[in-house]
């Protein structure tokens, strides 16, 4: 029943549908047709006049080869494209890095540049949301209708030039590169390769393409995604190491009483500065220590770290004034932190700056902090100056690299990440915003609706790169039992690690038990499937408070997890009704029969076993 419909009606959940096709390379022109739609790019080079292009296929896909001497700033493959259906045409975008707009939503009518290329915002910086653009989409996109044909373009790995796709109006655009940067070309280069595919049902094209990017770029091992605590959501930057203890000792209770928590981690604030990876005063007993007492409570201890920014007030700062990435004015790179000073970013090519990064990383690990949240890794991709002459993306290879054997076999989670390039790095992957804020730091939920419509858009990687993380759940007053349920509900939909973030001893017995349900907690890695994707076109916005003041995100109410769970969602401002699953309930315990209406209240959230 709850079945998306593909072009004929059919339900389409195990295949991308009676209409499935593959782009092929035809006298150098990608070209797609299929029953329920139809696709023509031709590529040209941006860059000196000397250069041209030709598409060689690949065995996933194609890929771009220019030829000849001189500078190449980008490659664009351009045309018509064209899907069946009457619904509006949805773009399914994803946002550069882990905290961009990633969603469903209506694509609008293009900005052109002066190199008849449609504007593209939201790369790198934290505050680039502010510059994104709906039809729009880094690293893979997907066009289509709700009732109706869909294509998928995407890059099958990112590691020179990065790539975007557009879809609006029946004109389609492929762009690597064309982001102010550029290569020099003797000869020849081949561009990353890219693949193009057309269905019926939207998910399953894009659990597709998760799949043909794995055999191009090896992900790394998934295992199971944690259950667990961490300190963010409740102490922020000001946590101490009173606080921790505190919460490991209740927590430890809590074990040894069945309940499965696995990683207790610790957020910002422990550290002397970014860039002085030590314990700061409020942490006195040491790292060291405190990771000892984790692992003795049985849990896997967890570190916050961005290893990629440097606080100016670190002393390491002053003592190597050539380790960081300038500007083309020679100036440095600077990000203005919002809760502390100015943050200048590691030049990984420099022979010294890059092994000292890597150096803070190892020295955590070898404490045995075998969980490492690595945080605003967005910055190791910022364009810019550095020792050798790379792009920022071979800049953030560099990073990762360097990062992947500090962290050893410890379990990485890419934070402020960008997406494509991050596959084969890390075990797990933010996607979404922060749930809360030092501002705003109690639960909302227009910003666990902004969350799960990220979660909507991402979680199609879920146990094949990664598994994505939806950030940690908060239930504690102000909400309602109904709104903390429905936070429950978004978090296990998403399909992930499911960490509290509340103080567990602050909370009431009451609170905790809907937070803490052992079925509950046995769902995390689980594909998860948002039930017709293409249905609910979401408002753009730069960020979640941005969604409590005009709440448009629209999050599917009907989402499949694995083969026997179903969770229902409504976190819009009004009731809803939705045909019930049936089975059994289990944050209420509840008997459902199948078909049977269901009146979801604002904020609530069901999860049930079939």
């Amino acid at each position: 029943m709850f079945a998306s419909a593909g072009c004929s009606g059919a339900p389409t959940t195990d295949t991308a549908g009676p209409c499935a096709a593959v782009a092929e390379v035809v006298e150098n022109a990608v070209v797609l047709t299929g029953a329920c739609g139809r696709l023509t790019l031709s590529p040209r080079v941006i860059g000196d006049a000397g250069l041209t292009v030709t598409l060689e296929a690949t065995d996933e896909g194609f890929r771009p080869v220019v030829s000849g001497t001189g500078t190449l700033r980008g490659v664009v493959l351009e045309g018509t494209f064209e899907v069946d259906g009457e619904a509006p045409m949805a773009n399914w975008r994803q946002g550069f890095q882990s905290w961009s707009w990633s969603g469903v939503t209506s694509p609008g009518a293009p900005t052109l540049d002066d190199e008849g290329v449609p504007l593209t915002g939201g790369e790198s910086t934290t505050f680039a949301a502010l510059n994104d653009t709906p039809w729009s989409s880094w690293w893979v996109g997907l066009a289509g209708r709700a009732d109706g044909g869909a294509v998928v373009a995407g890059a099958l790995a990112a590691e020179r030039f990065s790539f975007t796709t557009h879809f609006a109006d029946g004109q389609a655009w492929l762009v690597w590169g064309h982001r102010g940067e550029s290569v020099q070309v003797e000869g020849s280069t081949a561009l990353e390769p890219a693949r193009v595919a057309l269905g019926d049902d939207a998910w399953t094209l894009m659990r597709e393409h998760a799949a043909a990017v794995a055999g191009v770029t090896p992900p790394r091992p998934v295992g199971q995604p944690q259950t667990g605590w961490a300190t963010w959501y409740v102490f922020y930057d000001h946590v101490d190491e009173d606080d921790v203890r505190s919460n490991l000792a209740y927590a430890e209770e809590l074990r040894a009483s069945g309940t499965d928590l696995e990683l207790f981690q610790v957020d910002d604030g422990w550290q002397t500065w970014w860039g002085d990876w030590t314990a700061g005063d409020d942490f006195p007993g040491g790292t060291a220590q405190l990771a000892t007492d984790i692992a003795a409570a049985g849990f896997t201890p967890g570190l916050w770290m961005a290893p990629l920014y440097v606080d100016k007030r670190a002393p390491v700062y002053s003592e190597h004034p050539d380790w960081w990435v300038l500007d083309e004015q020679g100036e440095e790179l600077v990000y203005g932190h919002l809760e502390g000073g100015d943050m200048v970013i590691v030049d990984v090519t420099h022979p010294d700056a890059g092994p000292w990064m890597a150096q803070q990383v190892a020295d955590r690990v070898a404490e045995g902090w075998t969980y490492l949240k690595l945080d605003f890794l967005y910055a190791g991709a910022e364009h810019g100056v550095r020792h050798q002459d790379v792009t920022g993306l071979e800049a953030y290879r560099i990073a990762m690299d360097l990062l992947r054997e500090a962290a050893g076999d410890s379990w990485v989670l890419a934070c402020g990440a960008p997406m494509l390039p991050s596959v084969g790095y890390a075990e797990s992957w933010r996607h979404g915003a922060d749930i809360a804020f030092t501002s705003d730091p109690d639960p909302q939920q227009g910003y666990y609706r902004w969350q799960a419509r990220a979660s909507a858009a991402s979680t199609f990687a879920n146990g094949i790169w990664w598994w994505t993380d939806p950030d940690q759940l908060i239930i504690r007053e102000p909400f309602t039992d109904v709104q903390a349920r429905g936070a429950v509900a978004s978090v296990v939909a998403a399909g992930g690690p499911i960490l509290l973030g509340d103080d567990l001893p602050a909370l009431s017995e009451e609170r905790l038990s809907i937070g803490i349900v052992d079925e509950v907690l046995a769902l995390r890695g689980l594909a998860s499937e948002p039930v017709a994707p293409l249905a609910h076109l979401s408002g753009f916005d730069v960020g979640p408070p941005a969604e409590l003041v005009n709440p448009d995100d629209r999050v599917p109410r009907i989402w499949r997890l694995g083969d026997d769970h179903v969770v229902l969602l409504n976190l819009s401002e009004d009731a809803v009704t939705v045909p019930g699953p049936g089975g059994t309930e289990l944050l209420t315990g509840e008997a459902g029969i199948g078909g049977a209406v269901r009146r979801l209240e604002p904020g609530a959230g069901e999860i049930w076993a079939l």
